[in-house]
């Protein structure tokens, strides 16, 4: 009544509407409270259950999805890798839905209750639902509309985007980023990729904006390896140099040895950051290397762009304490703009947040064009 200026049986009248709909559901009024005279308040919340949406994450290497209520909350969800890196987009989007329908079950929520799908992938995306993806790097995604990645199994409403976009948008929702309008998150996993907010606005362009490609002519980084890849390449070097004695430290007291078993193939990006956070001098080593380089890329995003914070997603998951000093030392000596660094906290699940996200808005805009199943 307060917000409407409406009067108060006219706001009953659409709550009693909204409630025989399902939509909302009456609370009890909390015990013990003085009702004022008068009329006792009468107290209504969402029901979230009336309605779900689902978030997949197509990345280069695995499958994520989740199936969210109403209020954001996930009720199931489901991860996998896929068995070749250069696995073909229509196999990906089969085990897509596959998996879609094994989250369902497990979730016991009827597929005619979703409302609504958001798709993270990695590539730009057209206003036409074709990726702008090299077909040595994902094979045949550019050549999908993946607006139509879930038919014939399911026809919701599948909005598609770059998952640089939508972790910008998951940390100013459930992030490190909350209330913040100018900020860009860096994808620093195998990849580099920036989504852009500028102004409270999401910077698309014309679907490329944040591709990072550009990087190649930069002095000191020459292409788009990111924190989480350089991590397992250099660490499993590293490791190799150490075992054969390469190395003037001693294979025998190395915590990055001791974490792979012996055996460098195994070298990830968390064993590199565990290792480094004990003093191996390897993993130190390869930290470096890795915060020099991605200092740069910080550095050049940041006198473009001015954001008022940069937040890392997608690398090692956890690793900020041990990045984000070594990257401000850096900046400093690059001389450069320098807003606030971040690492995030969502863990590994910024771009399917994100499509959970832009999920609930394309549910909530038709919300009341619905009855809920």
């Amino acid at each position: 009544m307060e917000a409407t200026g409406l009067s108060r049986p006219t706001v009953l009248t659409v709550c009693d509407e909204l409630l025989r709909l399902g939509w909302v559901s009456e609370m009890e009024s909390p015990s013990g409270l003085a009702l004022r005279s008068g009329r006792p308040s009468r107290r209504f919340a969402l029901n979230s259950a009336a309605g779900y949406v689902l978030g997949i994450d197509l990345g280069a290497t695995k499958l994520q999805l989740c199936l969210s209520d109403l209020a954001g909350t996930i009720v199931a969800e489901r991860a996998e890798q896929w068995r070749d890196e250069h696995l073909g987009a229509p196999e990906r989007l089969l085990i897509a839905r596959q998996a879609t329908l094994e989250v369902l079950t497990q979730a016991g929520v009827e597929a005619s209750s979703v409302m609504a799908a958001g798709m993270a992938v990695p590539a730009p995306v057209r206003p036409d639902g074709h990726a702008v993806a090299l077909e040595s790097y994902l094979p045949g995604l550019a050549a999908l509309d993946l607006r139509l990645a879930l038919r014939p199994d399911f026809d919701w409403p599948l909005i598609v985007d770059n998952d640089a976009n939508l972790a910008v948008i998951a940390e100013r929702w459930r992030g490190v980023a909350q209330d913040v309008d100018d900020v860009v998150v860096l994808l620093s996993g195998e990849r580099l990729g920036a989504g852009i907010c500028l102004g409270g606005q999401l910077i698309r362009g014309g679907g490329s904006a944040g591709e990072m490609r550009f990087l190649e002519l930069v002095e000191g980084v020459g292409n788009t390896d990111a924190i989480g890849g350089m991590c397992r390449e250099l660490g499993a070097v590293a490791a190799a140099e150490t075992l054969a004695g390469e190395r003037p430290w001693s294979a025998h007291d190395s915590e990055l040895l001791r974490l792979c078993g012996g055996i460098p193939a195994a070298v990830d990006a968390e064993m590199v950051i565990n290792a480094a956070r004990k003093g191996d001098p390897a993993a130190y080593e390869v930290l470096e290397v890795v915060t020099e380089r991605t200092a740069r890329v910080i550095a050049v995003v940041a006198t473009l762009l001015d954001p008022q914070m940069i937040v890392l997603s997608g690398g090692p998951a956890g690793a900020g304490d041990v990045l984000i000093p070594s990257l401000d030392e850096e900046l400093d000596g690059l001389n450069s703009a320098h807003p606030r660094l971040a690492a995030s906290i969502l863990v590994g699940h910024a771009p399917l947040l994100g499509a959970v996200r832009v999920a609930l808005d394309q549910a909530f805009a038709s919300l009341l064009d619905l009855n809920p199943a």
